[in-house]
């Protein structure tokens, strides 16, 4: 690279980090990056590109450490030799190769990257890659792997998360994650939606369509994620007659079903999409669902001996198991917290204050509540318990009621009409 294209880059890095430097920005700098990395750039030298908010984040940190000088481009000191690793990222990438043996190694730069665990300044892409084609990893032959598959439709779901496309939302670049579940036997995609997050609470709410499309599991297989270990989660299972198992520790192999089912996504449902025609999360998840019910789960599966997912789970429909009623499904997947009732019979919940009997003032009780439904709360009275619905408190509404205590006596109209003693 010449000095004039090295000069046009360090100015195209500065243009973007120049509001961030002299305070300009109006906003937080996490959405000031955001708002930078929603569309896409010409890079001198470099073509058309879209950057990330670590990449602008780092330029400015060199701009801070070094000046301009900071943002071009060095040419190496080592070029056409092959660039020595430090011991720390040596470590890293071998701790990753070992946990992920089936992640490519793009995939497993982008997170050491993401982390800092790549020196600084980071080694390239290139290096990582002629590193990582030659690394062998010490595979432990003790642990006895063998190739499994449930033998009827819902005796097993594996379960995994997918880190799925960024979405411009509110010129705002957001990463999606697609949570599914897939049917051991049948390989049947029994429900999937993408999220903002990967919480727990998004798990569950997969989990809740996916029992009332297709029935209940007997076991939910899944890797020892936090998500996949949430209290909640365990409880849901125990009420649902589920058993929940986890996979070895740095085992992805065991769950081979569903990473082959997330490849076969990427490649024929996410590198399909134009993202400039996807608005909101409502239109992706509405794509990826008459793709999962009208491709995958109707195509036929080589493993499935011709018959597609869906063919092969109807097979076994004598021997599903579906809950009672949805509603009774709502109960099982309400959470469960324990509040004390305040002075002026409110509990406080998710930052939404609930208005409960009076007579609860100063017990502490147990609530209940879907946490994606805050416009009201359940809890538990009486012995044996039951469930009294509470809403949220209407201050002004409670402003026109006459309290108990200072309603006015009744009158007696008896006496005052009819005169008393025989008059």
């Amino acid at each position: 690279m010449d000095e004039k294209l090295r000069n046009e880059m360090a100015l195209f890095r500065f243009s973007l980090i120049a509001p961030l430097v002299n305070g300009t920005v109006s906003g937080s700098v996490k959405d000031y990056l955001e708002s930078v990395c929603a569309r896409s750039y010409q890079v001198p030298g470099g073509g058309t590109r879209e950057l990330s908010p670590n990449t602008v984040r780092r330029w400015l940190s060199d701009y801070r450490r070094f000046g301009l000088e900071g943002l071009k481009r060095k040419p190496r000191s080592d070029k056409g030799l092959s660039r020595t690793l430090a011991e720390p990222v040596i470590q890293a990438i071998k701790e990753m190769k070992a946990r992920y043996p089936d992640k490519t190694a793009t995939a497993i730069y982008n997170t050491l990257l993401a982390r800092g665990a790549l020196g600084d300044p980071p080694v390239s892409l290139s290096t990582f890659q002629r590193y990582f084609k030659n690394l062998e990893v010490k595979v432990d032959t003790l642990v006895e792997r063998k190739r499994f598959a449930f033998e009827f439709a819902n005796d097993c779901w594996q379960t995994d998360v997918l880190v799925g496309p960024y979405l411009v939302l509110e010129g705002k670049k957001k990463k999606t994650f697609l949570i599914a579940f897939l049917d051991d036997a049948s390989r049947l995609l029994l429900h999937g939606e993408f999220f903002l997050a990967e919480n727990a609470q998004n798990l569950q709410s997969v989990l809740k369509k996916a029992i009332l499309k297709r029935g209940i599991p007997k076991r939910i297989f899944s890797d020892n994620g936090k998500i996949f270990d949430s209290l909640q989660l365990r409880l849901t299972c125990a009420h649902l007659g589920i058993i929940l198992s986890h996979a070895r520790p740095y085992s992805p192999a065991s769950k081979g079903k569903i990473e082959r089912a997330f490849r076969t996504i990427r490649m024929q449902f996410i590198a399909s999409l134009d993202l400039g025609e996807v608005h909101s999360l409502e239109e992706l998840n509405a794509a990826f669902l008459a793709y999962a019910e009208s491709t995958y789960n109707l195509r036929p599966h080589a493993s499935l001996q011709g018959l597609s997912p869906m063919e092969r789970y109807l097979e076994d429909k004598d021997k599903l198991r579906f809950v009672a009623s949805p509603e009774s499904l709502e109960q099982v997947f309400l959470h469960e917290v324990t509040r004390k009732v305040k002075k002026d019979a409110t509990i406080a919940l998710n930052k939404q204050v609930y208005e409960v009997p009076q007579a609860l003032i100063g017990r502490s009780i147990t609530v209940r509540y879907d946490p994606d439904d805050p416009s009201k709360a359940f809890v538990k009275v009486g012995e044996p318990p039951s469930l009294v619905t509470v809403y949220q408190v209407r201050p002004v509404d409670n402003a026109r009621i006459i309290r108990r205590q200072n309603a006015p006596p009744q009158i007696d109209y008896a006496a005052l009409y009819g005169g008393g003693d025989g008059q």
